[in-house]
């Protein structure tokens, strides 16, 4: 559990199990959220509620938002690693495949392709790789990107408060990181070696980033690796403490099936689509005001869908190999991808889907501070 939850894992077990349908009703009439309405909402409890939870999710979801979705872009600028984690294709001792970091002149050909979409945010991800990715590194990336794009978030290897600082000068304004579990013994279990082992490092990258700067704080767990509402009871208690923590930033949420390639990792808690969206409808309405994401990790229909009632920002036409976008050209299938894609749309074909929903696409939904 989220070590700063006074629970442990068996007390909130407990109480899921104990959640009773006038419970569910409860929080379902509230204006005010808690953690203990999450907990109500993701119960099992809660599962004939869903078609009631959809219409109040939407109506927080369009008094914050409105009727658009944003969209954006992973730009993956290299998938050297030497980390151990045993679920992630891009994993140290995953050989057999082709690893690339990409030039700064592969990163603006990238980039360009990606611009002449219309998308005009992206998520720079790169594998954890120390000698290579350093802040400088980052730095410059994203000095170059900030140059294409109005916003700029990060997924890499989490970095110290002044790494962070410098940056967020370079550009960006936004951080992704999963915690993968909040479970500090299966954790060990599953980041056996290398520097994401230290559990508490990792836990405290957005806490580092928000002092730093920062105004958009992904926080995430990876769904498939522990019982899912209990990760979910941790996720919520971190947001709710990086929003005091940090009030001046925005938590976003993701929430990431396990996805593998061919001869992948395989799920030791399998999520469907049905706990996936009961669990997006519970934050929906617990936490409002924050961003919500929804990757193409998902197929089609399901994404098309999310949008309407929980989400307000998904991916558009991504590529998760190194090059994928311009560089690598029709060797795609060549080179190490970090997860199997379950939506291959097009942009163009994503944005017709939100469009024929009633929604507006949002390509830049903010300024520059003056």
């Amino acid at each position: 559990m989220f070590p700063l939850l006074k629970y442990t894992e068996a007390e909130v077990a407990a109480r899921l199990a104990k959640v009773s349908p006038d419970a569910v009703r409860g929080s379902l009439t509230k204006k005010r959220h808690d953690w203990f309405d999450l907990l109500n909402l993701i119960s099992e409890a809660a599962q004939p509620f869903i078609p009631q939870m959809r219409q109040l999710a939407q109506a927080a979801r369009r008094c914050y938002y409105g009727k658009t979705v944003s969209v954006y872009a992973p730009l993956y600028i290299g998938n050297t690693c030497v980390n151990s984690c045993r679920y992630c294709d891009f994993r140290s001792q995953h050989t057999g495949t082709v690893r690339r970091n990409l030039t700064l002149d592969e990163i603006r050909a990238e980039a360009d392709a990606i611009r002449k979409t219309g998308v005009d945010s992206v998520l720079v991800v790169a594998g954890e790789d120390p000698k290579v990715n350093t802040v400088a590194r980052l730095a410059e990336v994203g000095r170059l990107l900030k140059s294409i794009f109005s916003y700029l978030a990060l997924e890499v290897a989490p970095q110290t408060e002044d790494g962070y600082g410098e940056l967020l000068a370079a550009g960006y304004e936004g951080l992704t990181c999963f915690q993968e579990t909040y479970d500090q013994n299966l954790y060990r279990e599953m980041h056996p070696a290398g520097p994401k082992a230290d559990y508490d490092w990792r836990l405290n990258t957005q806490l580092r980033a928000g002092r730093a700067g920062f105004r958009i704080l992904g926080c995430a767990f990876l769904l498939g690796l522990g019982p899912w509402r209990r990760e979910a009871a941790s996720l919520a208690a971190h947001a709710f403490y990086l929003m005091r923590e940090c009030y001046e930033a925005k938590v976003q949420f993701a929430f990431p099936r396990i996805c593998r390639v061919d001869g992948g990792f395989t799920s030791l808690c399998e999520v469907d689509e049905g706990d996936l969206e009961q669990m997006m409808l519970a934050f929906r309405i617990v936490f409002p005001q924050c961003c919500m994401t929804v990757s193409t990790r998902e197929p089609p229909a399901f994404r098309d869908r999310i949008v309407q009632t929980a989400a307000d920002n998904m991916s558009a036409g991504s590529r998760v190999t190194p090059g994928g976008y311009a560089v690598l050209a029709d060797n795609r299938k060549q080179h190490l991808a970090q997860f199997k894609l379950s939506d291959g749309r097009t942009p163009d074909e994503v944005y017709a889907a939100i469009r024929a929903n009633g929604q507006e696409v949002v390509f830049k939904n903010w300024d520059n501070r003056i």
